[in-house]
């Protein structure tokens, strides 16, 4: 609607609209059946209607009208960080740009800084961000392309003919953004032709699978995984699959020290299993997160490789939102799902005063969440609701309560949500300030970062880690699969500093919870051992560590 110079007022409607509809717990669709819509503060008859379109026909023809209006590249234009509907609006009416491409020879040509309000400046900043998005686009996130591939994975093992078979690649050692992924199958019938033709056949009846290519040979194919993610499947003999399956989990750097000593040792890497392979080079097996080729290796031989974190050390999650800021579903529905999970707690960090988009609860409202609480922890058994709030770190780098709200929390996550532009002199000085604070206890997504989205802001994360040492604070690993934030590599250096991390979901849903995974797949990564994550505690030594904190 903004791009297509729709009334502000309309487009706030429509905004105001759609935070409504986010809010209510009953089924839309029941409610529009029983005409009680209509009774919905800020729900008018136009809205009803489509509404009730979208519920019959599957579609809305406003809608459709708009997105036909307007050529696909130029909604393209707003994955560039700093390029918004207005921006884009004028791209596309002045200069007819309506593609990324488009918009890249127009930069090229310096176009843009010869509109009115543009300049140099910004239009350097938005071919940077053109730049970010043409590398992002290389990319898929980890933890959205691993579903899909896990199922794959599952349907292939029960044919009866594939006698093995894995996921491979980054993948499988679970970094935070692949290429592509990467399947491994040992076929136990003679005749690779045969085999291939049954996997590539297999593919194409799955519903994870996009499309199928046709060039497939006895060694494998490819295919398209949901979520425009290439799928490459290698086929192989079964006295092969423990050497082909280590050389193709990788790293480089993992299986070239391999071979080094596999070298020097007069070995030749052949094997049924990977374990046998680790076992002939006189070490135990490595599991794949940490085959990165730093220092895992010397830590196997030396009998000191980490007990890495594990999804069943986990009692409970501290970061979690609710219908009381910008959560789609209620305390008590967030507790429940938690407790179906075996946890033992759950905090319930709803936005403070200043995150005004997420509905941030001033001191008014966040009063009266801790009597809701109070009230559900008593109806509740089998769970402790912990009463936190995830509140701003303000451009001064106070937090965004008053201290006699900050005392009443059990748990305080201190995050940035504005001026991400800061330099990182200031940045670091802000963040360090929250730190130090007497009320925080975590800081939650340190470097700002949105996998494929947004770069990290600028900020010194050694130093970060250092007062997050000095302080007794924890540092967050958002579990988010866009987040990841902190990274492996500062979760490894925080470690190594004495810093405790915590692992939670951001949850804005029951179903996000289940997220968790990721943030796990991170610490292990980052050498993570049970001892080095806060809501591994037990619910008391929990407590303990927030109140002495």
């Amino acid at each position: 609607m903004r791009i297509s110079g729709e009334d502000a007022r309309r487009v706030q409607m429509y905004r105001g609209i759609a935070r409504i509809l986010d809010t209510i717990q009953e089924d839309i669709q029941l409610l529009y059946e029983r005409n009680e819509l209509i009774e919905i503060p800020g729900i008018g008859p136009s809205t009803v209607e489509k509404i009730g379109e979208l519920i019959d026909t599957g579609q809305c023809e406003y809608y459709e009208e708009l997105k036909a209006s307007i050529p696909a590249g130029v909604l393209d234009l707003l994955s560039i960080p700093g390029v918004g509907p207005s921006t884009a609006a004028r791209l596309y009416q002045e200069l007819n740009i309506d593609s990324l491409e488009a918009l890249q020879q127009a930069i090229d040509d310096q176009k843009l800084r010869n509109l009115k309000r543009m300049g140099k400046k910004t239009e350097e900043k938005i071919k940077a961000g053109l730049e970010a998005v043409i590398r992002y686009r290389q990319y898929k996130l980890m933890g959205r392309a691993l579903p899909p591939a896990q199922a794959v994975v599952e349907a292939l093992s029960s044919l009866e003919d594939v006698s093995s078979v894995s996921l491979a690649g980054g993948l499988r050692r679970r970094t935070e953004t692949v290429r592509n992924a990467q399947i491994l199958a040992a076929c136990a019938i003679a005749g690779k032709d045969n085999c291939a033709t049954r996997l590539r056949d297999a593919l194409a009846g799955m519903e994870w699978i996009e499309s199928v290519d046709d060039d497939w040979t006895e060694y494998g194919g490819s295919a398209k995984l949901a979520g425009d993610v290439e799928l490459q499947v290698k086929i192989v003999d079964p006295s092969d699959y423990g050497a082909a399956l280590l050389h193709l989990t990788g790293s480089e750097d993992h299986v070239a020290e391999l071979n080094h000593r596999a070298i020097e040792a007069d070995l030749e890497q052949r094997g049924k299993s990977e374990e046998e392979i680790y076992a002939a080079l006189g070490m135990p097996f490595i599991v794949p997160e940490l085959r990165e080729g730093k220092g895992e290796i010397q830590a196997a031989l030396a009998g000191q490789l980490p007990q890495l974190i594990d999804m069943s050390d986990i009692r409970g999650d501290l970061h979690v939102h609710s219908t009381w800021s910008d959560g789609n579903e209620t305390i008590e529905t967030m507790a429940e799902a938690a407790r179906a999970l075996g946890y033992e707690y759950v905090g319930i960090s709803d936005h403070s005063i200043s995150s005004k988009i997420a509905n941030g609860l001033d001191v008014e409202r966040i009063l009266n969440k801790m009597i809701e609480l109070r009230e559900i922890n008593e109806k509740i058994s089998g769970i402790e609701i912990l009463m936190g709030a995830e509140v701003d770190i303000l451009k001064s780098g106070s937090l965004d309560y008053p201290d006699k709200i900050l005392e009443k929390l059990d748990v305080v996550i201190a995050a940035i949500h504005s001026s991400f532009g800061m330099g990182e002199a200031e940045m670091t000085e802000r963040i360090i300030s929250a730190i130090e604070s007497e009320f925080t206890h975590i800081i939650s997504h340190p470097t700002g970062r949105l996998l494929n989205r947004r770069e990290p802001y600028q900020v010194n994360v050694g130093a970060l880690i250092d007062a997050a040492a000095e302080n007794n604070t924890s540092l967050e690993i958002n579990a988010y699969p866009e987040r990841l934030d902190l990274k492996d590599v500062h979760s490894r250096l925080a470690k190594e500093r004495g810093v405790m991390l915590s692992i939670n979901t951001d949850a804005h849903g029951s179903a996000d919870l289940g997220l968790m995974i990721y943030g796990i797949y991170t610490a292990r990564r980052g050498w993570l051992e049970k001892k080095d994550v806060l809501n591994t505690l037990p619910l008391a030594e929990l407590m303990k560590w927030l109140g002495e904190r």
